[in-house]
């Protein structure tokens, strides 16, 4: 049996003695792979030569790079090492890039030269004056321009032997900055107790076990990435399979040849490969189990999928960042994943607040969710203000998205972000009863509802729609007419041949209102 372990160093260096040749990490697409006893070896050299350039430990040591082999070998060397792990959206460019770095304080910065048209060590160049804390850049692809070579840096480099750090599991370990999907991005302190907590727990209602091959599509540098995946392999003996982004042929290819057992994505990326004209072309059998979290994870899609690709163990999760990446996982076999996101995690609490009185919400009432226990972040960085909105004092997490709770004790996301909530006349509408009505009519591939401006019913609901076939808004209309209340149905509908997301999938509605008010997103036709 499996030793339980708070902190991932030491559950990496058991599994690097135990089964030493063991598949850890498959890069398949870069050719790289790495057994648990070489990723081991690999991460120690690099928290030794870090150590050597004379960082201390706590101090932040940033990553930027696209999902690659090095990369959790910077996160595990980090562990091992005791440095504060600050990993960096791939999509950020100058003005985000410095931002971040320079408020972690970040000592290290270990990054690829680029990633697609995005030039990483360039950038980096250009602002480096403006970074006084940044004392040492490491390139992964070789030494240039000014910057350490990641292989010349281990070459030679030794292990520390001390694992003192292994005894501080509940500090800071990790700091993730939000998605920023309004202002700039927040970053949530982690601890190593909670982001293992999480992932254990998940990979346990998952029936995640050695010999499973956990692949996913969200970017490493994503909580469900480097915390859910990683440290969920790390935990049980699994392989990580990795890719470098998205692409949804190359990942049936990769399924396929690897004989992935798992996945993890986000609804878009559920869509994306549904609607592939080549999926039919690739034996996706291998699959067993996967995790599907947001507002938007629609029973109907997660019920396809399961049954077409077929992966019957889908299971739809919820959480955020600020949680160590999940609160609620639905178990593998539970009746209910499709349609809830589960019961709490082990070791975790669970409730439903009436955003108006404050009260505990009874069984089937939609309210806030919040979420207590180890997983709960420690803090935003630097940010004691928005720290002390999000965290009551009694240890509960304001997770601003609105949901319920059935009688079997799963959580259903029913309505919602807070702040999304649209108020038409003194009515509370919630966007995702309106989208998932609209996902179920065969023109709409994809909708995202939010609120506009009005003088008279202070807001009204308004949708965009990207479509699969062509359709009025009068057919709409009459659709959700014929199923919801008057009040909830949409005035306007935009057709839109995409929506805008973030790195993570998440749908950017603040964007979709800023260009409804700009006069920049077409309506369609009645």
């Amino acid at each position: 049996m499996t030793p339980v372990f708070d902190h991932p160093a030491a559950a990496l260096l058991h599994m690097a003695a135990t089964i030493p040749d063991g598949e850890a990490l498959a890069f398949p697409s870069a050719g790289g792979r790495r057994s648990f006893a070489q990723w081991a070896n690999e991460a120690g050299r690099l928290a030794g030569a870090l150590g050597a350039l004379g960082l201390g430990k706590g101090e932040p040591v940033a990553l930027l790079a696209e999902n690659r082999l090095e990369w959790p070998v910077v996160q595990l060397a980090c562990a091992l090492g005791g440095f504060l792990f600050v990993p960096l959206n791939t999509h950020y460019r100058a003005e985000d890039l410095a931002y971040a770095v320079a408020a972690a304080g970040a000592r290290a910065l270990l990054l690829s030269e680029r990633f697609r048209s995005n030039a990483y060590l360039e950038t980096v160049r250009s602002i480096r004056s403006r970074l006084p804390s940044l004392a040492h850049v490491v390139c992964l692809d070789g030494a240039r321009d000014g910057a350490l070579g990641y292989a010349d840096l281990i070459a030679g480099a030794i292990a520390p032997t001390s694992h003192e750090p292994f005894a501080d599991v509940t500090g800071p370990a990790a700091l993730l900055y939000t998605s920023g999907t309004t202002g700039l991005p927040k970053g949530a302190l982690l601890s190593h107790r909670g982001m293992m907590m999480c992932a254990r727990g998940t990979a346990g209602r998952l029936a995640i076990r050695r010999g499973d091959r956990w692949t996913s599509l969200i970017p490493l540098f994503h909580c469900a990435g480097c915390i859910l995946n990683i440290l969920g392999c790390v935990q049980t003996g699994a392989t990580y399979v990795g890719l470098p982004g998205f692409a949804a042929e190359e990942l049936f290819a990769m399924i396929a040849r690897e004989r992935c057992t798992a996945i993890s994505a986000v609804p878009t990326h559920y869509l994306a490969m549904l609607d592939h004209p080549a999926r039919g072309r690739y034996d996706l059998s291998s699959l067993r189990a996967g995790t599907c979290g947001g507002a938007d994870a629609n029973p109907d899609v997660l019920r396809r999928c399961a049954e077409e690709f077929p992966m019957p163990g889908l299971a739809q999760v919820y959480g955020q960042t600020e949680s160590s990446t999940l609160i609620t996982a639905a178990a593998h076999d539970d009746p209910d994943r499709f349609a809830t996101a589960g019961p709490p995690l082990p070791g975790y609490e669970m409730r439903i607040i009436d955003v108006a009185t404050g009260a505990q919400c009874p069984t089937g009432a939609i309210g806030e969710v919040q979420g207590r226990g180890a997983m709960v972040m420690l803090g935003y960085h630097d940010n004691a203000d928005a720290t002390a909105e999000t965290i009551t004092p009694d240890g509960w997490l304001r997770t601003g998205d609105l949901g319920l709770v059935t009688a079997r004790g799963r959580l259903v996301i029913s309505g919602g972000r807070l702040k999304d909530m649209i108020i038409r006349g003194g009515e509370n509408i919630y966007p995702v009863e309106i989208e998932n009505l609209l996902q179920q009519h065969p023109a709409v591939a994809a909708v995202a509802v939010f609120g506009e401006p009005d003088e008279y019913y202070g807001e009204v609901v308004a949708a965009a729609v990207r479509l699969a076939a062509p359709v009025t808004a009068a057919e709409l209309v009459a659709f959700v007419a014929e199923r919801i209340a008057r009040f909830k149905v949409p005035a306007r509908f935009y057709a839109v041949e995409a929506l805008p997301t973030t790195p993570s999938g998440k749908v950017r509605k603040v964007e979709l209102r800023a260009m409804a008010k700009r006069g920049e997103l077409p309506e369609l036709h009645m």
